[in-house]
């Protein structure tokens, strides 16, 4: 790897970059470079040996395409947890119905593959359509048919039922994304024409396919919060069970989970969950005994306060607006009231007073203005009040960690901030999963979408000044991209992340930094002649206890996972003492990887999960 680094002509040089990490940091010289070297190497977005999960959305959850945000936040739940997914989809609401009405205008006796071929057609267009609203949220996505995961069944043309998986397939998709896509009611027969899994068929296809793969759990997301021992609707008595048997199950009515399903998981002892979009998982259904749960599975809805209404905040708006069982947004503080007033956002919920903000009852306040000021101040007041804060906002956190833990270890308000360090990209929940594993030796990553966009447009022969331009129309920079290109972002991303990692303070003017502003598409040129590609790479160790970060523009060789991001793309290398690495990937920049990042704090407080002990939770390394 050589460090970008300009000489007094403004010329390029090539230089060896542990030689001129040396120049930027002295500790840098005596530093290995982390490299592949055969050691064990495990990719958080996309690995066999993640957990896998296999979530179910039928069309109660995905009656139309605009709730297919609702999937998105309870796959990108589990994805940041570590976990490979598999989703396993319906048709919208109404649509297998519809096409087999069609169907029905060739004749009552019509040919049944004919008719599974034409019906499955429901279901490949919400696969797509989930596959684009995940890629738009900057979660890396792959897509199988039926054939393709090879999903062999056995019966009527259009009422079979599973009998094989190409599991070989299956994983290697997982293994090159973290999330898979499959269609739940279409199979193929032995000659691989189309079929269709006849009512409840879906449920049996996620449980099959969890069954298969070995999953560590499969979960039927549905419209109710899990399974009662009668009827709630009817019956004000009933009790939801928190655990039940397959034999209890198989006593009740025949309702929210077909009893063939049931039937297969009993027999393979799968175990599996039945729950709302949102929630905690509310009833799992397993081998041991049936026992109720002594309180409700839902929650009413958090108020929130959202700080900042730009590219990022208008996002997280337009997702919260869209989630009424969960949030109410009850004020929306703004720079400018007059130009938010025709942005769709009631004019009653704009104001540019920070104290109706921290006033207006919200639960929890959003911060997405930036910045130091006044973020500080809100951030500092809604801590004090005990109101829990929701963050994107690196610059900050890097400046005033200690401050704001401070106050928070005195109220009990939490302070949530993942979308702060690689938008969509779960790079802090990895460096915390990390460092759980071992100690950690150091954190390597492009961490600055902007600037990432801005070298591949160089590296296409794109001016610097135009680049920028497209970066801004993009949604990926803001107007001023100043603390992009100097290197000021990912140096105040570098902090978070050293907290993370290795439990010690470090603020940004201890970070040495050098920015792009002096490359130009020439310098691109160079760098691919020689076989690699200029990267801003923030490098973070802590070498006999006293922790050291710096930032600068690398060639990196095109075998490095770093140098194989582009756009937008982030992406982090976390590698233990033990030598085994850590690689998590994905979009970094824009809009809706970020909101999806504050979306997921914002659930993990509506499921009550995680609690202030466990963000202090922070790797440690021996001095």
């Amino acid at each position: 790897m050589r460090l970008v680094f300009p000489d007094e002509t403004g010329y390029i040089k090539f230089q060896d970059h542990s030689r001129v990490f040396g120049e930027l940091n002295s500790r840098y010289a005596s530093l290995p470079l982390p490299g592949t070297g055969g050691r064990q190497e495990t990719n958080v977005m996309a690995n066999l040996s993640s957990p896998i999960t296999v979530l179910k959305f039928g069309s109660s959850i995905l009656p139309v395409e605009g709730a297919l945000p609702h999937a998105v936040h309870e796959i990108y739940r589990y994805v940041r947890q570590g976990h490979v997914v598999v989703a396993v989809v319906s048709a919208f609401a109404g649509e297998t119905d519809r096409l087999l009405n069609h169907a029905r205008k060739y004749g009552e006796a019509a040919d049944p593959s004919a008719t599974a071929s034409l019906v499955s057609l429901g279901e490949a267009n919400s696969v797509a359509l989930l596959g684009l609203a995940l890629d738009q949220a900057g979660i890396p996505v792959n897509i199988l048919d039926s054939a393709g995961m090879g999903l062999k069944t056995i019966g009527l043309p259009t009422d079979s039922r599973p009998s094989g998986l190409d599991v070989e397939n299956v994983r290697r998709a997982l293994a090159q994304k973290p999330v898979l896509v499959v269609p739940g009611f279409v199979g193929r027969d032995e000659l691989g024409r189309v079929t269709l899994l006849g009512r409840g068929g879906s449920d049996f296809t996620a449980l099959f396919i969890a069954g298969q793969l070995g999953a560590q759990q499969c979960v039927l997301i549905k419209d109710v919060d899990g399974l009662y021992d009668a009827d709630p609707a009817t019956n004000k008595n009933a009790k939801r069970y928190e655990r039940v048997s397959y034999d209890e199950v198989l006593n009740l009515p025949e309702g929210i989970v077909q009893h063939k399903a049931v039937r297969y998981t009993r027999d393979v002892s799968l175990n599996f969950g039945v729950g709302s979009m949102g929630h905690r998982v509310a009833t799992w259904v397993w081998g041991g005994k049936s026992h109720f749960a002594d309180k409700p599975a839902k929650v009413k809805p958090i108020k929130i306060a959202l700080a900042g209404a730009g590219i990022v905040g208008r996002g997280v708006y337009e997702r919260l607006v869209g989630l009424p069982a969960f949030f109410e947004v009850v004020k929306v503080g703004v720079r400018d009231v007059k130009k938010h007033a025709n942005s769709g956002i009631p004019e009653k919920l704009l104001t540019t007073d920070i104290d109706a903000v921290l006033s207006s009852g919200a639960d929890v306040i959003v911060e997405t203005m930036g910045g130091i000021s006044p973020a500080k101040d809100l951030i500092c007041g809604a801590l004090q009040k005990g109101k829990h804060v929701v963050t994107a906002n690196k610059a900050v956190l890097a400046a005033e960690f200690d401050t704001f833990t401070g106050i928070r270890r005195q109220t009990g308000a939490r302070l949530l901030y993942s979308a702060s360090v690689g938008g969509g990209v779960p790079i802090i929940e990895a460096v915390r999963a990390a460092a759980r594993r071992g100690r950690i030796a150091s954190v390597r990553g492009v961490v600055n979408g902007t600037t990432n966009f801005v070298l591949g447009q160089l590296a296409q022969g794109v001016e610097f000044a135009e680049a920028i331009r497209k970066a801004q129309a993009a949604g990926f920079a803001e107007p001023d991209p100043s603390a992009d290109i100097d290197g000021s972002d990912a140096a105040a991303k570098a902090c978070i992340l050293a907290r993370e990692a290795f439990g010690h303070p470090i603020f940004p003017n201890q970070v040495k930094k050098m920015g792009i502003g002096h490359l130009t598409p020439n310098h691109a040129a160079q760098a691919q002649a020689q076989g690699g590609a200029i990267r801003l790479v923030a490098h973070i160790t802590c070498p006999r206890g006293m922790t050291h970060a710096a930032v600068a523009p690398l060639i990196l060789p095109s075998d490095d996972p770093l140098a194989q991001v582009h756009d937008e793309q982030n992406c982090c290398v976390i590698t233990l003492e033990d030598g085994s690495r850590t690689v998590v990937t994905g979009r970094g920049a824009g809009r809706w990887p970020t909101a999806e990042a504050m979306l997921a704090d914002l659930f993990e407080l509506v499921r009550g999960e995680g609690s202030i002990e466990e963000e202090e939770y922070i790797g440690e390394v021996a001095a």
